[in-house]
């Protein structure tokens, strides 16, 4: 007994000794759990007014849970993203989550676990760049030989800075997988060795990406890298001709010279090295640049995007040490020369976005605002009743002390009768009206790539439901420097893997508009034949599968557009549209109505005026003017062709660039129609919902009048 209780201290110090092991090796074990990666952008870059991925990469060597990820931006509570993701033991998963930029340069991100913290990011620092400038992403070889650009002139250094073009290197492996966010991208640059081995969630963003209006550059290491290549080969179409080293140096001082670029004096001894490279032949494409009848670079249109591929590996000698090789980028992203040669920026203010013409169709009639003169003579009233007329009578009374009665009385009157005036202008029923912009993409399988808005007219201050089961989901809120009572209000976005969720606010007696941006891969139940009658004309026939008639149609060809907004295409039945080389260019009629759009957008921001100048009927071509923000200039300034107020758009809402390439597209414009459930998750008596499908047209054409590949 003795000796046991000598031995006691020594056994409470091994066990304790053991106990601190265990905790140390605990603590580390649990440090060690999860790891919690975030990358903003691309490459620390985003476009205002435009999408960008927020990639996540979360390994978890610990217990099993249900995660929840966390972005929001760091100075303003507008919106607030949650991702859910189910993260068993021993995996690692790597996520893309769409994030609209609302000029935002600093978020925080964290990962959450039952409401605890995990991890967490705060500030993390985006460069925010203007919306109108270039952002050309790039998948490169090797990050040293890829894309690089020139630097602008521009007098004042921060003016560089801010407004200057820019390259974004992106690794292949955090490539985001989702189309939506790649559309805050001006081009992307892929070379096809690293193009290859891309999941197949990457190559489908790239394809259905490029399908509803981006521009791929495909740089070609090896020919077999594309006919090798499933995606690639479907999305590009092309042959090639035998591998070869051609002079052809002096060719691309000459054609970058042409396009205005000031590149300087010749490079002798680039001039006189020899290039390796592949003829191409691009099918439905044009000539870039050609070599004794061989074709070297060709762009064609893709859907609504287009491709350039390169017949070379623009990342080996001799172009990699090319001093003039910025000038070549500056070329293929299609950035004008005046970028570089004016001392003078573009002008980042005064522009507006497409969103206030859809605000402007789609906002609740049941709103009404009180005339200016109406305001000003309510005001006198007010200001003569507490002024003179207090003043006179209760002199004449002699109880002039009553002031201090009769003025707090005079207020609470003006107040109530200034409520009773807005309740009567403004109160009415719940509703909500949707438009739903559907590109219909050929591919393999056709898929349809919306962009749904949805404008929520509130009796109350309330959070309402909104989202539904869409692939590749994204949720934002309208983008607008006034956002007609919507400005500043939260809004909480959930997703998970095909799913979307939102809670948005809407304050009492407003409405508040919301864009929904979704992939769905369906069947097409608009069938097209298109004849060509003569070199300036032709006729398309519309046969309509949809369980609506198509009430209004309208064609681009050739620059120009036939419109018909009394057709009337029931279930079933086919309508016809001829177009001619006579007829209208399409950009001069969108562009003719520049001026009353942004009046009716001024008056539809202002709290007081004719609510009737700001609605306009959302009827074809209406809708059809909200795809061409790039021909909506706002002002004549023709001293640098960038310098205009401009409506910006988002989601690859713009076609004037697929117009300008000579593309063709059919809008079908059907009322009372939505090509997927309301993104409304709530009951409302009153709404509408009308859809407007883009779909590209193929001329057609004639295969010898394009290039050929050259075998010899």
């Amino acid at each position: 007994m003795l000796v046991a209780i000598n031995n006691l201290p020594s056994y409470f110090t091994s066990f304790a000794k053991l106990i601190f092991v265990w905790l140390w090796i605990g603590s580390s074990i649990v440090k060690a759990e999860v790891r919690f990666d975030v990358f903003m952008g691309f490459a620390d870059k985003a476009r205002n007014s435009e999408w960008f991925p927020v990639t996540v990469e979360i390994e978890n060597d610990g217990p099993t849970f249900n995660g929840v990820i966390e972005i929001k931006p760091s100075s303003f509570n507008d919106q607030l993203i949650r991702y859910a993701v189910e993260l068993p033991n021993n995996t690692r998963k790597r996520l893309s989550i769409p994030v609209f930029n609302n000029s935002s340069y600093r978020w925080n991100a964290k990962l959450l676990n039952d409401g605890k913290i995990v991890s967490e990011y705060d500030n993390l620092r985006i460069d925010s760049v203007p919306w109108f400038t270039k952002l050309l992403a790039a998948v490169s070889g090797q990050q040293s030989s890829g894309p690089v650009l020139p630097l602008t002139r521009f007098k004042n250094n921060n003016s560089n800075k801010t407004f200057s073009p820019r390259v974004a290197h992106i690794q292949a492996d955090i490539f985001p997988d989702n189309p939506v966010t790649l559309h805050g991208l001006s081009a992307l640059y892929l070379n096809s060795n690293r193009a290859i081995n891309f999941r197949a969630e990457q190559a489908s963003a790239v394809s259905i990406w490029v399908r509803s209006g981006g521009h791929l550059i495909l740089g070609v290491d090896q020919p077999s890298d594309i006919t090798g290549t499933p995606w690639l080969g479907e999305l590009l179409n092309t042959q090639f001709g035998l591998v070869q080293n051609l002079e052809i140096g002096a060719l691309f001082q000459s054609w970058l010279s042409n396009a205005g670029y000031p590149i300087g004096a010749v490079d002798e001894e680039f001039t006189t090295t020899f290039v390796t490279a592949a003829p191409v032949q691009l099918k439905e494409g044009k000539t870039l640049l050609s070599f004794e009848g061989k074709t070297l670079i060709a762009n064609a249109n893709r859907g609504l995007g287009q491709v350039t591929i390169l017949g070379f590996n623009p990342e080996r000698e001799p172009i990699r040490s090319w001093e003039n090789r910025a000038w070549l980028w500056s070329r293929l992203a299609e950035i004008d020369s005046e970028w570089f040669v004016s001392e003078q920026p573009p002008r980042n203010y005064g522009r507006m976005n497409v969103d206030g013409l859809y605000g402007m169709m789609l906002d609740s009639r049941q709103v009404s605002k009180l005339p200016v003169i109406w305001l000003i003579l309510l005001l006198i009233t007010y200001l003569v009743i507490i002024g003179p007329i207090d003043r006179i009578w209760l002199k004449r009374i002699n109880k002039q002390m009553l002031t201090w009665l009769t003025f707090p009385l005079y207020v609470i009157f003006f107040s109530l009768l200034i409520y009773y005036i807005g309740y009567r202008l403004r109160a009415g029923q719940l509703e909500i009206n949707e438009l739903h912009i559907v590109d219909v993409l050929p591919g393999d399988q056709v898929t349809l790539r919306g962009r749904s808005y949805a404008s929520i007219y509130s009796p109350s201050n309330k959070d309402y439901p909104m989202g539904g089961s869409l692939a590749l989901g994204a949720f934002r809120s309208e983008l607008s420097s006034f956002s007609n009572g919507g400005g500043n209000q939260p809004l909480l976005i959930g997703l998970s893997p095909g799913k979307l969720e939102a809670k948005a606010r809407v304050p009492i007696w407003t409405s508040r508009l919301f864009s929904s941006e979704w992939v769905n891969g369906a069947a097409s139940n608009i069938q097209t034949t298109i004849t060509k009658q003569n070199d300036d004309a032709y006729q398309l026939e519309i046969q309509n599968g949809l369980d609506k008639p198509i009430i209004g149609a309208a064609f681009v060809a050739m620059q120009r557009i036939v419109y018909d907004d009394s057709i009337n295409i029931t279930p079933g039945a086919s309508g016809i549209l001829k177009l001619q080389r006579s007829d209208s260019k399409v950009l001069d009629v969108i562009s003719s109505s520049s001026s009353s759009i942004r009046s009716s957008i001024q008056s539809r921001n202002r709290a007081f005026g004719n609510a009737e100048l700001s609605r306009i009927d959302p009827d074809l071509m209406n809708i059809v003017t909200g795809s061409f923000p790039g021909a909506l200039e706002l002002e004549s300034i023709t001293q640098f062709k960038k310098d205009v107020n401009q409506f910006d758009s988002s989601g690859g809402m713009d076609a004037s660039g697929y117009i300008e390439r000579d593309g063709s597209v059919l809008f079908v414009f059907v009322q009372d129609h939505a090509p997927i459930q309301s993104t409304g998750l709530f009951e409302s008596k009153l709404g509408k919902s009308h859809t407007l499908y883009r779909i590209p047209i193929k001329l057609p054409y004639n295969e010898g009048a394009f290039n050929q590949a050259q075998t010899n």
